[in-house]
């Protein structure tokens, strides 16, 4: 039987695809709303995340104040005063627990774990609780111990740490590794405040303390402002770049970032 080819090129067109102008505007119009799509898609991540640790931070916020409804006052940062004199941190323990010895071989602090307690370790240290052993609440070994755990220790914790975010005594931001939680109690506050005295480390001088572009701090507003929470205390995060001073810090004084929070005022 004799078939007759009509519109033949017409016909290999339809079972050959796309010409090439066409495929080069299908690509113009996908990369036209990709470039409009992907800034609006990591917006919404990024505000995502800085809602995730904001809801965090609250979240310690309120443990925090669990534990001076508990315990009478705030935990301090670190063991030593704005002198450099340590010992902040035992008596803190000792007026809750009069039981707890103290000196080199005491529940806590001596020359081998005076480091223990710091503002980047300050929150695991305090709200993993205490323990129900009256002469060491902090379940810590002492003597060449170092300040770790001791084994079979069950605590009353204050806050439900995510283990998978705990390392080395830090609470990190979620999805930043790089990036734990800072506290620090008002009483601290003088020790962070001066260039002098600062701890070493990289959370020295770490904190808001709205003062004069003089001191080692990140600068919030203008120096005539008082420290952010005069009388409690600060949880600071770095945000999404892990470096304080910056738009995206975070913390328990403002709502949102720093960049938000600044962008209000004008």
């Amino acid at each position: 039987m004799l078939r007759r080819n009509f519109g033949g090129r017409s016909a290999a067109r339809a079972r050959g695809g796309f010409t090439l102008v066409e495929l080069l505007v299908v690509i113009i119009i996908i990369s036209i709303l990709a470039a409009i799509a992907v800034p609006v898609v990591m917006r919404a991540v990024a505000t995502a995340n800085n809602a995730r640790i904001k809801t965090e931070i609250d979240m310690l916020h309120m443990a925090i104040m669990q534990y001076k409804n508990e315990y009478g006052s705030y935990p301090p940062c670190v063991d030593f005063d704005a002198a450099g004199n340590p010992g902040r941190i035992n008596k803190h323990i000792q007026r809750l627990f009069p039981r707890t010895p103290g000196g080199p071989t005491g529940f806590l602090l001596n020359a081998q774990n005076a480091d223990y307690m710091k503002p980047n370790t300050a929150i695991v240290g305090w709200l993993v609780g205490y323990s129900d052993i009256p002469t060491n609440p902090m379940g810590i070994e002492g003597g060449s111990g170092g300040g770790r755990q001791l084994s079979g220790v069950t605590k009353k914790k204050l806050f439900d740490f995510d283990s998978s975010r705990v390392s080395g005594n830090q609470f990190t931001a979620p999805g930043k590794p790089g990036s734990p939680y800072i506290y620090i109690d008002s009483a601290s506050y003088p020790i962070y405040d001066s260039t002098a005295s600062s701890p070493a480390g990289p959370f020295g001088g770490i904190y808001y303390s709205h003062r004069a572009a003089t001191k080692a701090v990140p600068n919030f507003v203008t120096p005539t402002q008082p420290y952010a929470n005069p009388d409690s205390f600060q949880i600071l995060s770095a945000g999404r770049d892990e470096k304080f001073g910056t738009d995206d810090d975070m913390s328990n004084f403002w709502p949102g970032t720093r960049k938000d929070y600044l962008d209000n005022l004008k």
